[in-house]
């Protein structure tokens, strides 16, 4: 009796295995992007899908959430009504803005949380890229994030925040602070870039002796 247990919460598994990584597919997510709708890692991801470890019906219904799709589009897969991709070179292909499924990374929506994770990295002076790396994460997360792109959590502010070596009580003083050093700098850019050369010149000496 044990053994025919074991087989059928093992089909169970792989049954949901095999939707997790059908709903991602149907959204055009790598398992990188994907791992931005969560609090865990792409890799642990790729350990669901490839059936090497245990969804429950709370995770699964956490992934089902986030990739935006009901009950009865579950259903239809299951049963293969709703047809969908099981090779992840599908995502690569080039398909326009109006027809991508990936609504959350269509849409900016850039909070002030997004604008002090930019004022910290550019204290360090680091490019995105070089960003993304330093906090381990993949190379155009962290352009994603300051793009609104991405949804922030707790625990994803902190892992950055302390990744570029600063503390949180920063991270919140900053959060006080309006307008921010770079939301300056690019007011003043858009200013002086619509002065005409009069004026230009009759600012210049004064900015050079600010400098």
């Amino acid at each position: 009796m044990k053994e025919i247990t074991e087989v059928i919460n093992q089909d169970y598994i792989s049954n949901n295995a095999i939707i997790l990584k059908k709903m991602r597919l149907l959204k055009r997510l790598n398992r990188q992007q994907a791992g931005l709708l969560f609090d865990f890692s792409f890799k642990y991801i790729e350990k669901l899908e490839n059936g090497r470890g245990p969804i429950t019906p709370e995770r699964f219904r956490e992934f089902q959430e986030n990739y935006g799709f009901s009950d009865r589009e579950v259903e239809d897969l299951r049963s293969g009504k709703l047809e969908a991709p099981i090779d992840a070179n599908s995502i690569r292909r080039t398909i326009s803005t109006d027809k991508r499924l990936d609504k959350r990374f269509r849409h900016k929506r850039i909070t002030r949380e997004c604008k002090v994770l930019k004022e910290l990295r550019l204290r360090l002076n680091l490019d995105q890229y070089s960003a993304s790396k330093k906090c381990g994460v993949g190379k155009n997360t962290i352009g994603w994030i300051e793009n609104g792109r991405v949804t922030l959590t707790d625990k994803k502010i902190r892992k950055i925040v302390e990744a570029y070596g600063f503390t949180m009580e920063l991270y919140n003083q900053l959060l006080k602070v309006n307008p921010l050093r770079h939301e300056m700098i690019e007011q003043c850019s858009e200013i002086i870039s619509s002065m005409d050369e009069n004026k230009l010149r009759a600012i210049m000496p004064m900015l050079q002796s600010m400098n």
